[in-house]
């Protein structure tokens, strides 16, 4: 007799060939779309921790040049050569900035060293661990920068040494601090559209164009 042929349903069949082109598609855009959940999810996470820090930053270099102001008399000023006003705090709070009353009573700014190690310098009281920041370095491995979480400089604002007139023209109390955020340069050219260099005065609007930056200022 014949021997009997096996018969395959169409059913079988159609397991037997795989996946459909269209069935490939539609898994690789599931997994897309789950991969780009999970992405926000962690870049919103790494965002809220790097903000946390930077406020954490902020408060520490706040409570550092409070320390300055009790024992110099004031907060840092910045020279009147018009270095980076970020290299002048950190220089301040390092023990690297001279900030001293001249015979006629006007007050002198001047950089001692930007050597850690300079004799002068390490018998200067230190009013921050700058190592416990992120930092740019000179080619010697001197600091020379605080970064906060983003890498960008932090931003301080206050009083320029002035020798032209014997009282500067700050009008606000106090002094600015903050981190540029996420957006770093391009929110720290729309902060300062809002403030006045020589006075510290601020637009009316200045918050709501830092909220729209994700400036962090400090004490916040």
């Amino acid at each position: 007799s014949d021997t009997p042929q096996s018969v395959c349903s169409p059913r079988a069949r159609a397991s037997n060939r795989g996946f459909t082109l269209i069935e490939l598609l539609v898994v690789i855009a599931i997994i897309m779309v789950l991969a780009g959940i999970t992405f926000g999810i962690s870049r919103g996470v790494q965002n809220a921790q790097a903000r946390t820090r930077a406020k954490a930053e902020l408060a520490v270099l706040s409570q550092g040049i409070e320390q300055f102001k009790l024992r110099y008399g004031d907060y840092p000023w910045h020279d009147s050569g018009g270095s980076d006003t970020n290299k002048m705090l950190l220089f301040a709070l390092t023990g690297r900035l001279s900030m001293e009353r001249n015979t006629s009573g006007e007050l002198d700014v001047s950089i001692i060293s930007e050597d850690m190690n300079n004799e002068e310098v390490k018998k200067r009281p230190k009013f921050i661990d700058d190592t416990k920041f992120s930092v740019n370095e000179d080619s010697s491995g001197n600091s020379i920068e605080l970064l906060d979480p983003w890498g960008n400089p932090y931003i301080y604002w206050y009083k320029w040494e002035d020798t032209e007139n014997a009282s500067p023209s700050w009008e606000v109390f106090g002094f600015h601090l903050y981190s540029t955020g996420a957006k770093g340069d391009a929110a720290n050219n729309a902060i300062k559209t809002k403030i006045t260099e020589d006075t510290g005065v601020m637009d009316s609007d200045f918050r709501d164009t830092a909220n729209d930056n994700g400036i962090i200022f400090s004490g916040e």
